[in-house]
């Protein structure tokens, strides 16, 4: 390949070092559970803070109750927005609903939506979406790989046809692997045994990309290649702190919302009908040496967020 597709040169050099660095603990490999001829919990589940999923609260086995297919969220988000009119600067609070599903069809691989209702439309930026969708393998467990399609750019429901088209192309196509930083966690950062650090080295593709002019450049073998890497360190419990880093192999393709790095911390509990406290900054940041295109954008402008987790 020449220097007339320095994308495809970056995104299989990536591919080639993980195949190379992790054969020998990280094949691509399905671990689809075996069918359950009976559900494993042989008692009736009367108190609420012991329910897992539907089939504790219905108490039936039926419409796929309690086998952990059907799962999701309903979540309170909250964030400033600064906006430009053309003339002045000025704040519009988001709050919005969101509702999260995820399908899990075969082994790890689902399919995912959130759609959100907002209370204030005002508070519309273009790393904010009406809604969401992803389809890949989203496994949980180290040393695995995850793959897969993922959308979460500014989508509207307002959208027609040729809009939902366009960025559908502008979605990215993922591939990332994960594990944990240390076979033995370090005393000073061990508060008892939920205490973990965890790597997660990705790339991103997306085959068209649009610049802040609204322009849309980019091509099959020409698009936007982001190389990054991101850690989770869970404290103790369920108490974590999170970031990642981020790479553009070709920097003319960044844009003004692209970060140079992301960050959150909270409380998640994944449990069903337990409520969790999060904060995630997933646009804009920079590093104090590259230029800041949004003015005023901080703290503040992440996304925080009351969770409701339930299972089917």
């Amino acid at each position: 390949m020449s220097k007339k597709y320095p994308v495809l040169k970056a995104f299989f050099a990536f591919l080639l070092f993980f195949s190379c660095a992790h054969l020998s603990k990280a094949q691509i490999e399905v671990e689809e559970e075996p069918k359950r001829l009976y559900y494993e919990r042989l008692r009736r589940v009367d108190n609420f803070w012991d329910m897992k999923d539907m089939r504790d609260v219905t108490h039936k086995d039926r419409l796929l109750m309690g086998k952990n297919r059907i799962s999701g969220n309903i979540t309170y988000n909250s964030q400033r927005i600064v906006l430009d009119d053309g003339k002045e600067l000025h704040n519009e609070m988001r709050s919005a609903l969101g509702f999260f599903t995820r399908i899990r069809f075969f082994e790890q691989f689902s399919f995912n939506t959130t759609f959100y209702y907002d209370f204030n439309p005002k508070a519309a930026a273009f790393w904010t979406s009406n809604y969401t969708y992803s389809i890949g393998r989203y496994n949980w467990k180290p040393y695995r790989f995850n793959y897969g399609y993922e959308n979460y750019l500014n989508n509207r429901y307002k959208d027609n046809i040729k809009q939902v088209g366009e960025k559908f192309l502008q979605g990215y196509y993922f591939l990332s692997f994960g594990h944990p930083l240390f076979d033995t966690m370090p005393s000073f950062l061990r508060f008892d045994e939920s205490s973990t650090f965890k790597m997660t080295y990705f790339v991103r593709y997306s085959i068209k990309y649009v610049d802040k002019f609204n322009q849309i450049h980019g091509g099959v073998a020409d698009g936007k290649v982001i190389l990054g890497v991101g850690t989770r360190y869970t404290i103790v419990k369920k108490i974590y702190i999170e970031g990642a880093l981020y790479y553009y192999p070709e920097k003319y393709k960044k844009q003004p919302w692209d970060p140079d790095y992301s960050y959150g911390f909270g409380y998640f509990d994944w449990r069903s009908f337990r409520l969790s406290f999060t904060y995630g900054n997933w646009a804009v940041n920079r590093f104090p040496w590259n230029k800041m295109e949004y003015k005023r954008y901080g703290f503040l402008d992440g996304n925080f967020r009351i969770t409701a987790n339930w299972i089917w």
